[in-house]
């Protein structure tokens, strides 16, 4: 399992399956997102798998449905706001792990961290965001 921290308290990856709640586990985290729809693709675990597992070892699960190449305001705000009431860390997960990074970004900029810092992390973990600049120029502003 490809697990990569962001901040203190924020990590993301690629997609999981029931058999990593355990390294979740160890690595103490507390809630779980899902950046991704529902059978976005064949080989995708059901959600319900994934929460029975997660449940199973106090492990919160919340889904934000976001679609490949279309973080929204919508998807940015759902993340803002289950980070807000999660317990922490928090593992978020996509196909790749680039929609889990760019919502990351997106809450980041809005706290006011600088877009530019924002990229220089991201990039250091192994995710080009650089097409967010202008989404984060304005969340940061």
């Amino acid at each position: 399992m490809q697990v990569t921290q962001l901040d203190a308290l924020t990590y993301v990856g690629p997609q999981i399956s029931v058999a990593n709640m355990d390294d979740l586990r160890r690595l103490k985290i507390k809630t779980v997102i899902v950046a991704r729809p529902e059978g976005e693709t064949a080989d995708q675990p059901d959600i319900s798998a994934i929460r029975e597992a997660a449940d199973a070892l106090g492990i919160t699960i919340h889904q934000i449905p976001v679609v490949p190449g279309n973080v929204t305001s919508e998807d940015a705000l759902a993340y803002a706001t289950i980070i807000a009431g999660a317990g922490h860390p928090v593992f978020s997960y996509c196909r790749s792990g680039m929609r889990a990074a760019s919502l990351w970004a997106l809450r980041a900029a809005k706290q006011g961290q600088s877009p530019d810092e924002i990229l220089h992390m991201a990039k250091t973990a192994g995710f080009d965001l650089s097409a967010l600049t202008d989404q984060l120029t304005t969340k940061a502003a």
